[in-house]
């Protein structure tokens, strides 16, 4: 019996560092000692210390919901997936053998045999381990069945004599995993080396609401590896569809594509996630299906689309033929519910309840079996309105009387879920009111109920004012500020409307009747102000409100004081006056420092103009470019000429092209620019009239569209020539000759002159057959550069060969067969031979083209003369 004893002893304490006083009885009762007793806790104590390396930890970290009320909200399905927090532990489950070993790994190797040797060996960072007497293996990238063959097939030829190997993983180094997309923390984790796509989702927090648990890509080595669905695991329990992650593998959780609300009688009701291919049977069998109260004859699809809302009652097998949208809601209702044929009677009767509809479906019949029950006077309440009703049913709407049902003048068919309401006179009756109106009262109210002795003064603490409007023409910013001393007044009374003015100021107490329209303005518009205009040299010129009392000060200060250009000897007040039946003006002109010392008074609709210091200007300046000795910016005077510039900026240069000087004008060049812009609408305007004379047939239709593509092109050519504005002007070397010439130009704020260096060639371009820059010859006309040009094409208009000047002039090319050319060529010139249009078509589309042309030749020639400037 002790031996019995003492074996209970023995597994009590196997599994228990103490006692029971139970245990503790039984044990002195089978001969042993306290002393005994006590030494078999503490053996126990140190046997559980000296427990095996590797142990299962598990530690739990579990969401729980302590909330009190009942949650009724519809979760995601899945969303509890992520309420446990368990996290593994890679020491608690044997190494697979699949498992690669990974850099930083440590490996237990145990040898027994004649000697008993035990090794720690890590994985190097070249992915080796070392062995003493075996020397290095290289295991990295090896699956661990392999490494135990490779390791004992090695340790075995260096230790003959050893009886048994054991190799085992002891430490496990962590991966590193990207986890992002819909996550509630995404980022960079640290985990085990044991850990799958699930795990790494529960470390990171769970799926957000609008992340998608069906599609989770894991992408390795930039390229998606697998697709995870939750939902294999979650309904089906299929942990296959899992995968053990590698260190560097990104986690990505898409949004949802398509999720469905399920709710009622089926055995889980939550929102339910699809994927395109699925259907509604897909849902349910999501769901478990239906419990044994659903009704199957009488599902609510709830549907979303085309900005409305469709709510269809289906069967099960209807239902099934539809395609699931996002957004859609299931409701499945019980059997009960639909099956009992019950309408709902509310509104001004005694006993608002559901009814059982009769067996002739007549609604005459509900209401007399009511009457029968109650009398008419009991079940309908006072004020009650017979001469309209309405019996609803889902979105339909049926009006009837109750009398002519009564006396069955009328009746309804009534079907299941009917609500009939019953209404009061009052509903129907409107209370009275005032209505407010004007442009200072705010649109969103302008009914104010009325009550009886109701003052213009209380409506005036009820109306929600406008402080400012925007003007709807001009999109301007206007202040409002309500008068509060007169209303107009529009009242209904005998069938007769009558509109009157009452100033507030005088009857505050104006008593107001029902439906009265009273109409509230802003100040200004009924109301004369007092206003005078100040303008020129003060820094916010403007118009002003003043008073009795304004002074010249007064104005000068409103308008931000005086600018430091003001004329103070002399300003002029505009004064208006009314004589007999004509009003006149007189201008008085005064001193502005006397003005302000005696504090002048200023009257309604004065005009008041400061001027400026005689010869007070912005600052001018001109530019000079190129070959002078100092070429630059210079600030310039009134009526200072160009040489005078020239002069300052020390003279030309010795190697100066001074002949084809470029003078160039901003005022000219913004009038070149318009004129060439006028050139092109008016060359558009023809097409478009050519174009609708030709009628889109024929030859006359080819002709219009040939023209719409040279004046595209002509635009082309436009953006790419710009006029700069040059005014032609001989200038000489020797500035004395230069000052007493009609070139010497009084300048202009923006002018610029520029100085090229000296040209020695002669440039031809346009209709020859090799347009090309020549040498200069003195002892070669125009004929021979034509001639260095491969002569002139069949397109050139011969007639109208020109040449642009260095110095910009333009001058014709004539020549005869009896005395040749009589126009000498000089360095910088540039002959320009035009194409020749066929004029017979459209003269003056011919003629305006040519111009154009004739236009971008002359700028082209300039800015050759002076190297592209």
């Amino acid at each position: 019996m002790r031996v019995i004893y003492s074996l209970l002893l023995i597994c009590s304490l196997a599994f228990s560092a103490t006692l029971t006083q139970e245990q503790m009885l039984l044990a002195k009762s089978a001969g042993l000692s306290d002393s005994d007793i006590k030494k078999g806790l503490e053996q126990n104590s140190k046997k559980e210390s000296n427990s095996i390396e590797k142990k299962q930890v598990i530690k739990n970290d579990v969401k729980k919901t302590t909330n009190s009320k009942k949650n009724t909200s519809v979760k995601r399905y899945g969303s509890l997936f992520f309420n446990n927090k368990n996290k593994l532990d890679p020491y608690s489950v044997p190494t697979p053998n699949d498992y690669n070993v990974n850099y930083g790994d440590k490996l237990s190797l145990k040898i027994y045999g004649a000697k008993n040797e035990s090794f720690e060996l890590e994985v190097d960072k070249n992915g080796n381990i070392n062995i003493p007497q075996v020397s290095e293996l290289k295991i990295i990238g090896l699956q661990y069945k392999d490494i135990q063959k490779l390791v004992m097939d090695e340790v075995k030829k260096a230790y003959p004599n050893s009886t048994n190997i054991l190799l085992n993983i002891s430490e496990f180094t962590s991966i590193q995993v990207t986890i992002t997309g819909l996550v509630n923390a995404p980022g960079l984790y640290n985990l085990s080396s044991f850990s799958t796509i699930k795990d790494a989702l529960i470390t990171g927090g769970g799926i957000l609401e609008n992340g998608s648990y069906r599609n989770i890509h894991l992408k390795r080595a930039g390229k998606t590896y697998k697709t995870f669905d939750l939902y294999s695991l979650i309904r089906y329990g299929n942990a296959n569809i899992d995968t053990v992650l590698k260190s560097g593998d990104v986690i990505l959780v898409k949004p949802i594509n398509k999720e469905i609300k399920l709710t009622g009688e089926v055995n889980y009701n939550a929102l339910f996630e699809l994927k395109n291919n699925e259907n509604f049977k897909d849902l349910f069998n999501f769901a478990a299906g239906f419990n044994p109260k659903a009704n199957k004859n009488a599902i609510k699809l709830k549907r979303y689309e085309n900005n409305s809302i469709e709510v269809y009652t289906l069967s099960k097998n209807e239902l099934y033929k539809y395609s699931p949208k996002n957004g859609d809601e299931i409701h499945i209702y019980p059997t009960s519910e639909l099956s009992a044929k019950l309408v709902k009677i509310e509104g001004n009767v005694i006993a608002p309840s559901e009814k059982s509809i009769p067996s002739d479906n007549k609604l005459s019949t509900l209401l007399k079996n009511e009457l029968k029950q109650f009398g008419q006077n009991g079940y309908f309440l006072n004020d009650t309105n017979y001469e309209f009703a309405v019996v609803k049913n889902d979105n339909n709407l049926q009006g009837f009387n109750i009398n002519n049902v009564l006396n069955k003048k009328e009746d309804i068919d009534l079907k299941i879920g009917d609500v009939i309401t019953i209404f009061k006179n009052s509903k129907f009756k409107e209370k009275p009111y005032v209505y407010a109106n004007g442009e200072v009262v705010n649109n969103e109210k302008r009914k104010y109920d009325f009550s009886d002795g109701m003052t213009i003064s209380n409506l005036f603490d009820m109306v929600d004012f406008n402080s400012e409007v925007i003007e709807k023409d001009s999109n301007i910013r206007k202040t409002l500020n309500v008068d509060k001393n007169k209303v107009q007044i529009t009242r209904y009374e005998n069938n007769n409307k009558s509109t009157f003015l009452v100033n507030t100021h005088t009857n505050n107490n104006f008593k107001l009747k029902k439906y009265d329209e009273i109409k509230f303005f802003d100040f200004s518009k009924v109301n004369d102000e007092m206003k005078v205009s100040i303008k020129g040299e003060v820094f916010i010129p403007g118009t002003y409100n003043i008073n009795e009392n304004t002074t010249i000060n007064d104005i000068v200060n409103i308008s931000g004081g005086l600018t430091k250009k003001a004329l103070m000897a002399r300003f002029e007040i505009s004064r208006y006056y009314t004589e007999g039946f004509e009003r006149k003006r007189k201008v008085l002109a005064l001193d502005m420092t006397k003005a302000l010392n005696l504090k002048i008074k200023i009257f309604e609709d004065d005009e008041i103009t400061i001027f400026p210091i005689a010869n007070w200007n912005e600052k001018m300046y001109v530019e000079l470019k190129g070959l002078v000795r100092y070429p630059g910016k210079y600030a310039i005077e009134q009526g200072e000429k160009l040489s005078s510039v020239i002069l300052r900026a020390g003279g030309f240069l010795p190697n100066a092209f001074v002949e084809g000087g470029v003078f160039t004008r901003e005022e000219i060049r913004l009038l070149q620019e318009k004129r060439l812009e006028e050139s092109l609408d008016r060359l558009n305007d023809q097409i478009v009239k050519s174009s609708a004379d030709a009628q889109g047939l024929g030859e006359e239709k080819d002709d219009a569209i040939k023209k719409l593509k040279a004046v595209k092109q002509l635009e082309k050519q436009a953006k790419a020539n710009r006029p700069i504005g040059r005014v032609s002007l001989n200038l000489y070397y020797d500035l004395n000759r230069f000052m007493n010439s009609t070139y010497d130009l009084v300048l202009k704020d923006k002018d610029t002159l520029y100085i090229p260096s000296i040209n020695d060639t002669v440039s031809v371009v346009g209709e020859v057959l090799n347009q090309n820059t020549f040498v200069y010859d003195s002892e070669l006309n125009t004929d021979d550069y034509l001639s260095k040009a491969g002569g002139i094409t069949d397109l050139a208009h011969e007639e109208y060969i020109y040449i642009v000047k260095a110095n910009g002039e333009t001058q014709k090319y004539e020549s005869n067969y009896f005395w040749g050319n009589d126009k000498k060529m000089f360095k910088g010139d540039t002959i320009v031979v035009p194409m020749q249009f066929d004029s017979m078509s459209d003269i003056k589309f011919a003629k305006d083209v040519s111009q154009i042309l004739y236009q971008f030749a002359i700028t082209a020639a300039s800015l050759k003369t002076v190297g592209g400037i």
